[in-house]
């Protein structure tokens, strides 16, 4: 039984039991029937199988840790340094010894490196925000494109229904006159002209159904399937009209896309580099202490034991200009993703406008295209019945189901296009994926702010 949806990404993002969980054999009834599938559950398995999404988790993945190693380098480091040697000569000749070894250990704790250590932490948190907001980009075009996909199909099907309801019509009509001829009532112009028209109708049913089998393999190939698969839709279009404005669609996209937040998260990022480049200028302090034994043996300190403790301070006073080569070369980069930032935001505005003008035109045409499927369908029942009374011609009646026929496929159109564009306009905004309890709570899924403070 179909099922009447609404083609919007905010109902659609629920993330429920994974549908790839369920083997694929199993997702066929008796006798090979063809896959069910509604658009909730197409997302779910695209958000469960495409590649793109594996490869944005594993670059979030790739970046929390160089924040974990960037944090762990403002801590203490303990070093060990061993020697073995034999030894020999006049210096050594009346000691008797032919073996000497030497161990050292050495604790370094920075505790100033002119900001180097701080703003690179900051620059790596920024990296994973950026991560996050990627992955989330990632997930929201994938949950459109199987949505697109979806919708693709259901347009197909509708499509070919209306051309093998024109075939049977032309079928009907063309026995109709092949008996009025029989008894000589019509001309055998007639019988030609609409086996003509039988031929073109036969001809777009070929086209739609070859369409539907290309949206077929398109959708399965989004959701991870055999590309062969025979795949039914469940849900079908409906209509509803769209209560937000454009500046408030605006509004929201340039808040909420994840794109445009990663462009704004890498200028900070860029910022936060430039300041780390400017440590150079700067002195460093670090807290020192070591101890060293020597002796004849391994871990002796028969010949030697001291230990030290205390600060050390450097500062690279003269480099040539090397620090501010880099400091430069910061200030490049930010320039260079602030300007990215900035055609990202005009992009945004214009996908949002763009799907929005879009979706109010085809909600326009949903309207006039129902007003001429009723006026088409009323004037073909009024043209066949002034045929069959010999008060019309052929021609008429099949000029009537032509018209009839657009109107439905323009119907259906526009519906698809209201669908498909109201699905493209929350791309547009960056309506947010929710993602399962699991995620959710899983320890590695921390909120952004939290991981870069």
């Amino acid at each position: 039984m179909k099922k009447t949806i609404l083609l919007t990404l905010t109902a659609l993002s629920c993330v429920m039991t994974p549908v790839s969980a369920v083997p694929y054999g199993e997702m066929y009834g008796e006798n090979n029937e063809p896959v069910q599938l509604t658009l909730a559950q197409s997302i779910e398995m695209a958000l469960a199988t495409d590649e793109r999404i594996e490869a944005a988790q594993a670059g979030r993945d790739a970046a929390k840790w160089s924040l974990s190693a960037t944090r762990r380098s403002t801590g203490p480091s303990v070093t060990w340094n061993s020697q073995a040697y034999r030894i020999g000569g006049e210096n050594y000749r009346l000691s008797g010894y032919r073996s000497t070894f030497a161990n050292s250990w050495n604790l370094t704790v920075p505790l100033y490196t002119g900001g180097q250590l701080e703003n690179q932490q900051e620059a790596k948190g920024y990296a994973l925000n950026r991560a996050d907001m990627t992955l989330e980009n990632t997930r929201q075009t994938v949950r459109f494109q199987a949505a697109e996909a979806y919708a693709n199909l259901v347009h197909r099907v509708n499509l070919e229904r209306i051309a093998q309801k024109a075939v049977d019509m032309g079928g009907a009509q063309l026995k109709l006159i092949n008996d009025q001829y029989t008894e000589g009532a019509v001309a055998k112009a007639d019988v030609l002209l609409m086996q003509v028209r039988l031929a073109n109708y036969q001809q777009n049913l070929n086209s739609a159904q070859a369409a539907l089998e290309v949206a077929e393999s398109t959708l399965a190939s989004k959701l991870g399937l055999p590309q062969n698969t025979d795949i039914e839709a469940v849900d079908v279009f409906s209509y509803e009209p769209y209560e937000k404005d454009l500046p408030a669609c605006e509004a929201y996209a340039l808040a909420h896309r994840p794109d445009g937040k990663a462009a704004e998260l890498a200028v900070k990022s860029a910022e936060a580099e430039k300041d780390a480049a400017k440590s150079g200028y700067r002195p460093r302090v670090n807290g020192v202490a070591g101890k060293s034994i020597t002796g004849t043996k391994v871990f002796q300190n028969e010949r030697s034991d001291s230990w030290e403790a205390g600060i050390t301070l450097s500062w690279n006073i003269f480099d040539n200009g090397v620090t501010a080569a880099k400091v430069q070369q910061a200030k490049a980069d930010v320039n260079q993703y602030q300007a990215e930032a900035n055609r990202i935001k005009k992009t945004i505005q214009l996908e949002t406008r763009s799907a929005y003008i879009q979706m109010k035109t085809a909600e326009d045409n949903i309207k006039a295209a129902a007003a001429a499927v009723k006026q088409a369908e009323e004037s073909y029942t009024i043209a066949q019945v002034r045929y069959e009374e010999g008060v019309d011609i052929l021609l008429s009646v099949a000029d009537a189901q032509e018209k009839l026929t657009q109107a439905r496929s323009n119907y259906s159109t526009a519906l698809y296009q209201y669908n498909l564009y109201r699905a493209t306009l929350e791309k547009a905004m960056g309506i947010p994926v929710i993602r399962s309890d699991k995620e959710r709570n899983h320890p590695e899924s921390i909120q952004a702010k939290e991981e870069h403070t």
